[in-house]
């Protein structure tokens, strides 16, 4: 389907570039025979209805479109506050065309705010980033952010739920450009937190200019919100059940009132998510004297019932000064229960003793943020200074009892059983604040910031044993670790065009401070670096229908704190996961090559260079069973890939995109007392088809595909699935229906393998993918926007670009 779906693409893209091409101008004005400018002009097939160009009026109502190919078409014209305007049928040769003037006609002083709605690309590319939106998608309705996130771009998620970006880990998630401070498994509790209706688009790069934090040796997932700019008082109101393995469901209330100078803002999401893990695990286990064998069937029910919230107020101060202060938070109390069957043995079907494992936890996840932010406009011509100050606070706690019975195969415990129980608060403070200046000089912009911020990580392990029949401390597994880190970061930024080109040259430099404190064993690791990351970027538009760009930048990924914890964190009895304190960053030269044809089809092509890479490595010890993972660095790892994103219009009805990525990866280094020098490729293919049905009906399909590599020491196995949903929007134009199915096959699977040196291991795990959902979702209060125009920087303008 993905082949056949590139080809029509290169069909669409061979005719839209037939030679002779010519130029086609004119003038779009008022009744009253006024210019009026920002008003987005399309150039559409005269069968198909296809988007071929795009263009804006000026401030004289002037509008130009080039390079415009030879056929029948049809010239659309729309402006918020205006009727939409179609021209008829006209005929294009490789002359200058100058058409006739546009009246466009005023509607009774308002019009629907998502009456251009539809024009907006499920995927963009904009200054190196591509862009998925995801507002009106039928699919991420009802879904969790982390759940929407797996539909940009390139990106993926491993079996612990880890993002990636091209297939590789040291991903930078924002949400609206400020930092999370997280990854792995909070990273994802948070992003299963935020309801996905919250989100408008998702913005992947793997490039970085000065200005961006030089956090994500891949590149950054930013989250952009929703955000309303309707006068008065307006909201919606989202419900929404599900059926996996359990049911789920959640809903949502979003406010808005905007007067004159001043907007309120407020929403509430509540969220009940039961899923199911079901895990089979084989690891085989071996030296000269011995050889075990561990079969273990495992079922986790995880439950989370989640509140989010935010609340703010935009103070429009003066015409050149905006303040915004906000407040955010998230309660999640999760619970999950661990049922596992173990058979041990010294070989595959021979029996010696069975362990029957229930691990039940209580980890509550506590999030609350403010936010304060102050934009000055300096000047009349772009300049402004901007002050970000932000508070994040998480106080978490998790609390986990472990019931171990071991058994004979005829069914006779081979021991009394066996009861631990840990409890560990985890209380993490950040603090934020930077200023960032722009200025235009001359023909170039010039930008530069300061940044100041401080974490500190407190986490408090308590390990209990139950021996005769009292609670004792386990001395050598209590842990109490506290981390702090400060960085302090400057940069510079230069851009400017030379007609057709253009450049932007930057450097940042960031000094980090680090320690790790371990109570427990009274060690103290203390570390202080300075880091210069340069970037450049460069263009070239050889038209507007061709424009080649090429990017460098360094990047840093630091260790996550729980990865720093030397002491051993208990996933059951015999396996565990283990710190490492002298854990370093990993730096990363990434250059980007990036093709944009027809503003529509984008092509990637980037390779990664990694020193000092922080992978997986494994340990297990033959005597006891145990088996454990750390994050140790590799010497070097080399990432190279080619994403190519193919929207294609069919008909009036079908609208599609495509995302294919090929990546070939090779890692290199010592790990786990062997070495390590192998490589593989892979592809990663996702199709998204939409589909107008007519009668305010929709449809949506989905399909995506993971080819088997090499990732590290693991074999990650063929993974694919299928989405569907289908929508019906109201006639009141404020209600609409949504009914989607998720991995509708069950073939979503992590199935992944190890045979490294003395390590075999065979892990398959299913989490819950398939998943019917049916979401309502009403709009109330005034949804109608105001005419007035003062700005030049339009909503219509930016989708234009």
């Amino acid at each position: 389907m993905l082949l056949i779906n590139l080809f029509l693409c290169a069909a669409l893209s061979l005719q839209a570039q037939q030679l002779p091409k010519g130029t086609l101008k004119g003038k779009v004005v008022s009744p009253e025979k006024l210019p009026l400018a920002n008003v987005s002009i399309y150039l559409l097939t005269a069968k198909a209805g296809a988007v071929i160009k795009t263009g804006i009026t000026d401030e004289q109502g002037s509008y130009q479109i080039n390079n415009v190919p030879k056929g029948e078409f049809v010239l659309q014209a729309t402006s918020v506050g205006f009727q939409e305007f179609k021209s008829a049928v006209f005929q294009t040769d490789d002359n200058t065309r100058v058409m006739d003037d546009i009246q466009l006609i005023a509607q009774a002083h308002t019009i629907d705010a998502v009456a251009v709605e539809g024009r907006v690309p499920l995927v963009q590319q904009r200054d190196g980033k591509l862009i998925l939106n995801v507002e009106n998608s039928t699919l991420a309705a009802g879904n969790n952010a982390l759940e929407v996130l797996q539909r940009a771009p390139g990106v993926s998620v491993d079996k612990d739920e880890n993002l990636q970006l091209m297939g590789q880990q040291g991903v930078n998630v924002t949400i609206d450009g400020r930092q999370t401070f997280m990854s792995g498994e909070q990273l994802a509790t948070f992003l299963k937190s935020m309801n996905g209706d919250q989100i408008k688009s998702i913005e992947v790069t793997t490039g970085r200019s000065a200005k961006d934090d030089a956090e994500g040796s891949v590149g950054t997932i930013n989250i952009t919100l929703k955000k309303n700019r309707l006068e008065g008082f307006n909201g919606t109101v989202l419900a929404s059940a599900a059926q996996g393995q359990h049911f789920r469901g959640n809903s949502s209330l979003t406010l808005n009132y905007k007067k004159n100078n001043t907007t309120l803002f407020a929403n509430y999401g509540f969220t009940r998510n039961k899923r199911q893990f079901d895990l089979d695990l084989m690891r085989t286990i071996s030296s000269e004297e011995l050889t075990r064998v561990f079969d273990q069937e495992a079922s986790l029910v995880e439950t989370n019932k989640t509140h989010n919230y935010k609340v703010g107020i935009e103070q429009r101060t003066s015409e050149r000064n905006t303040m915004l202060l906000q407040f955010s938070g998230d309660n999640d109390d999760e619970q999950s229960v661990n049922r596992s069957h173990t058979q041990i043995g010294p070989q595959v079907g021979s029996v010696d003793s069975v362990l029957n494992t229930i691990t039940d936890s209580k980890t509550p996840f506590n999030r609350y943020s403010i936010n304060f932010n102050n934009e000055l406009k300096v000047d009349t011509l772009g300049g402004k200074l901007t002050l970000d100050l932000d508070w994040t606070a998480f106080r978490n706690r998790s609390d986990i009892a472990y019931d171990y019975q071991t058994f004979f195969p005829n069914g006779v415990l081979v021991r009394d059983p066996e009861y631990w129980r840990t409890a560990m608060p985890v209380n993490i403070n950040i603090y934020v604040g930077k200023l960032d200046f722009v200025k235009n000089i001359g023909k170039g912009k010039f930008e530069s910031g300061l940044k100041y911020s401080r974490v500190k990580s407190d986490n408090n392990l308590a390990f209990e044993e139950f021996v005769d029949e009292t609670w004792q401390r386990f001395p050598r597994r209590q842990n109490h670790f506290v981390y702090t880190e400060q960085i302090a970061a400057g940069y510079l930024d230069y851009s400017r065009e030379f007609g057709k080109a253009s450049i932007k040259l930057g450097l940042r430099a960031e000094h980090t401070q680090s320690n790790a404190h371990s109570i427990t064993t009274d060690t103290i690791n203390k570390r202080s670096y300075l880091d210069l990351f340069p970037s450049l970027g460069s263009s070239y538009s050889f038209n507007e229908n061709n424009i080649l760009s090429l990017s460098y930048a360094r990047k840093i990924s630091r260790p996550n704190y729980r990865f720093l914890n030397p002491m051993p964190y208990y996933i059951d009895k015999f396996t565990f996961m283990l710190g490492n304190p002298y854990l370093r960053p990993q730096y990363t030269d990434g250059f980007t090559l990036n093709y944009t044809l027809m503003k529509m089809f984008n092509f990637t092509l980037g390779t990664d260079i990694t020193n000092d890479a922080m992978v997986e490595s494994l340990g297990q010890n033959a005597e006891t069973g145990e088996s454990w993972i750390q994050q140790v660095n590799l010497e070097r790892s080399m990432t190279s890939y080619l994403n190519i994103n193919a929207p294609a219009q069919i008909g009036k009805f079908w609208t599609m995109n495509n995302n294919l990525t090929g990546i070939y990866m090779h890692f290199k280094g010592a790990i786990a007392d062997s070495v390590v020098n192998q490589g593989s490729f892979f592809f990663q293919g996702r199709s998204t088809n939409n589909f107008k049905l007519g009668k305010g009906f929709g449809a949506e399909l989905s399909v995506n595909y993971n080819s088997p590599f090499l990732y590290n020491v693991y074999k990650i196995h063929t993974r694919w699935g299928t989405d569907v949903g289908v929508n019906y929007n109201f006639k009141d134009q404020r209600s609409s229906l949504k009914l989607a199915a998720t991995d509708i096959f069950r073939t979503q699977k992590n199935n992944v393998s190890t045979s490294f040196a003395e390590f075999d291991s065979q892990f398959s795990q299913y989490n819950d993918n398939r998943v019917i959902r049916l979401t309502y979702t009403y709009k109330f209060g005034n949804l109608k926007q105001q005419t007035k125009r003062t700005s030049t920087d339009s909503e219509e303008k930016n989708r234009a670009l």
